[in-house]
């Protein structure tokens, strides 16, 4: 049987699907998500509603600047690096008015410790080797003022003392990271003991030459204004309010009241397992078959919805701030379990000064923990369980048959060796007559291949002998007295026999080049200095042409055959050479990585055909027509480069460079 006909037998078991009983198990989800939904607005307008008047005041009267402090597990470790905060990339971020310096600024705090985290992106024109970034960190609290300038030459631990002299010693850590693209991130780590609840900080960074010590651009923070520094109110969680809401909100839900910017204000923390729906009461089955029939899915959790959020950034939150109630369904990807997110403004004094939040989750049982329903269910979707696993088996067998037949037709391609026998020739359907047509495919293809890689060996061989009668000939003619015509003729036929002698020894130098691998002496060699070398009699060879090499100043050792490599590197070279034009550029770039190194020649003014990219390295394979006034070009510059790389494990690649910028070839060789 053909696999169309077996598909089309397949598939028309499907129209014994329950579409009736689909649909309306799906409204039923729907009224029952909409149900949930509502109660859970209720229940966030309420709350919203009977706020305790201590804490609408609390709300009212926040700090004008203030910077939240978020309730570390255990003290970070002072390394730069901010692997062990929570969110650490939620902070207060601040810009200078040239644009060039951006500042964020995360807290926290363990028992009586006050812990900063801040990363500094020095970027545009002033960044480089020569500049580097210092803060100045101010403090206030019940017993004084502190000054804390920060300004590191080097990467390192720190142990800061205040300007004052007084006690308040800091300790910290201080770590610069190269940004892609130019410039430069510092991070840093500050640790300082805190003095009761009423204190407040005030920061600022700035770009300064090392050499002079004078600042460089604007500066970042909240001391724009030196005579009038911004001060940093210092916010802990509301434990009081976070109290409050997990007394007063419903099961299974969890709340959240945060302020008009969106930071976390006061958190209920997770609901208890008493309110929250038991998963044990479903299999997996269940819970796979509720994915497929209970409707149009919410969206997609994302991956990075907070745990234990610090500051809310989605869309349902900023519409609760703006004055609009609002709530947004989710589903995590991998289980059933369906969240329902609700937020209702907080408005006191006639205007929104916070909003609260409120999450509840259906573990994704909504239908299943209905008896009825759940028969239902099961009875009208057997018939479908048994055709999709029948459909599954059968698209499995069809794939990995597929699968054989490329992976078997890849390896063949990539061996270039004698075709052997294809799995699945020996089937009867489509399949099958793919296989068969595919090995006599790889049989022509393979036997073409043979035949150009010895065409050059052969063809040399067979013309030694009448090119050597032609030029004893011509001897024998020129020791003959001649006329001055009969000279010119005589010379012409030199000349041919002489280009027609070079062509021979280049057809071939490749089938040398395959025994002398076989001899080739094998060393320790720095890549580098036998690139530089090379480099150095490319200029003299090529005078007046533009050629450029970069090499990493780091040694670049491997075990090679230096021979063989600078013959390589002689063709590339020469390729690049002969490709671009006088004005155009040719540049010699290594590059170091784990496991390999890259030699990569570039040449710009010239691009590669699209149709012989995957057949630029085969024997007596050229895609220029000719070569100036010398000899024709017969494509075996680059299969001399390839058999270099196979010799020595690895690969050789060309492709054009973006924006029509040139041509590249890479050379790999592994370490």
């Amino acid at each position: 049987m053909k696999l169309r006909t077996k598909l089309l037998a397949l598939s028309l078991l499907t129209l014994l699907l329950p579409w009736s009983a689909w649909k309306l198990l799906q409204e039923l989800e729907s009224f029952l998500r909409e149900a949930q939904e509502e109660t859970l607005l209720a229940a966030a307008r309420t709350m919203a509603g009977v706020i305790p008047v201590g804490f609408q005041t609390r709300l009212l009267f926040l700090p004008e600047n203030y910077l939240p402090l978020r309730e570390l597990e255990r003290p970070p470790v002072l390394d730069g690096y901010g692997n062990d905060w929570p969110h650490e990339d939620q902070g207060l971020e601040f810009r200078s008015l040239d644009r060039d310096l951006d500042l964020r600024l995360v807290a926290g705090r363990y028992r009586d410790d006050l812990h900063l985290l801040l990363a500094i992106d020095h970027r545009g024109r002033q960044a480089g080797s020569g500049t580097g970034v210092r803060l100045r960190l101010l403090v206030r609290d019940p017993r004084g003022l502190y000054s804390y300038p920060v300004a590191p030459r080097a990467p390192g631990p720190l142990q800061l003392s205040s300007e004052q002299g007084a006690a308040g010693q800091i300790d910290g850590f201080w770590l610069e990271i190269p940004l892609e693209g130019g410039g430069s991130r510092y991070r840093a780590e500050l640790t300082l003991p805190l003095a009761g609840r009423d204190a407040a900080i005030a920061l600022s960074a700035e770009a300064y030459n090392l050499a002079t010590g004078r600042a460089v651009g604007a500066a970042a923070g909240t001391l724009a204004d030196e005579s009038q520094p911004g001060w940093l109110a210092l916010l802990p969680a509301w434990d009081e309010v976070s109290d409050w809401l997990a007394r007063s909100e419903v099961a299974s839900a969890r709340a959240w009241l945060v302020d008009t910017g969106g930071w976390v204000l006061a958190d209920s923390g997770p609901p208890s397992a008493e309110g929250a729906l038991p998963g044990g009461q479903t299999t997996w089955l269940q819970r796979s078959l509720y994915r497929l029939v209970a409707g149009e899915p919410p969206e997609p959790l994302a991956e990075d919805w907070p745990r234990d959020p610090v500051r809310f950034d989605t869309a349902v939150v900023d519409r609760a701030l703006q004055g609009e109630t609002s709530s947004h369904w989710t589903q995590e990807p991998e289980t059933a379990v369906v969240w329902n997110t609700v937020a209702v403004p907080v408005v006191l004094q006639d205007e929104v000064h916070g909003a609260l939040v409120m999450q509840s989750n259906s573990e994704g049982l909504l239908l299943m923990t209905n008896r009825a329903l759940s028969r239902l269910l099961f009875t009208t979707l057997a018939l479908t369980l048994l055709l999709a696993v029948a459909l599954w088996f059968f698209a499995t067998r069809l794939s990995r048959r597929v699968r054989r037949l490329s992976g078997a037709v890849s390896r063949a391609m990539e061996d270039r060796s004698e075709a052997g026998a294809l799995p699945l020739s020996g089937d009867r359907d489509e399949l099958g007559d793919l296989a068969r047509n595919n090995e006599r495919l790889l049989r022509a293809v393979t036997d073409y291949s043979q035949y150009l890689q010895t065409l050059a060996s052969k063809l040399s061989h067979e013309l030694k002998t009448p090119l050597a009668i032609t030029r004893s000939s011509l001897e024998n003619l020129s020791a003959r007295p001649l006329d001055a015509e009969s000279s010119q003729y005589l010379e012409r036929a030199r000349e041919g026999v002489e280009r027609q002698s070079a062509i021979v020894r280049a057809m071939s130098e490749a089938s040398r080049l395959e025994a002398a691998i076989e001899g080739a002496e094998w060393s320790r060699a720095d890549l580098g200095e036998l690139v530089l070398a090379c480099a150095a009699a490319y200029r003299d060879l090529y005078a007046g042409r533009r050629l450029e090499v970069q090499v990493p100043e780091l040694a670049l050792e491997l075990d090679c055959a230096p021979d063989l490599l600078v013959q390589a590197m002689d063709k590339l070279v020469d390729n690049a050479m002969t490709l671009s034009g006088e004005s155009d550029e040719v540049s010699i770039h290594v590059e170091s990585y784990d496991d390999h190194i890259v030699l990569a020649v570039r040449n710009s003014g010239s691009r590669l055909p699209d149709e012989l990219q995957d057949r630029l390295f085969d024997s007596l394979v050229s895609f220029r027509a000719k070569r100036g006034d010398g000899l024709p070009h017969l494509g075996l510059g680059l299969y001399i480069v390839r058999l270099v790389a196979e010799a020595h494990g690895g690969a050789v690649s060309a492709r054009n460079l973006p924006n029509a910028a040139g041509v590249e070839f890479r050379l790999r060789l592994p370490l």
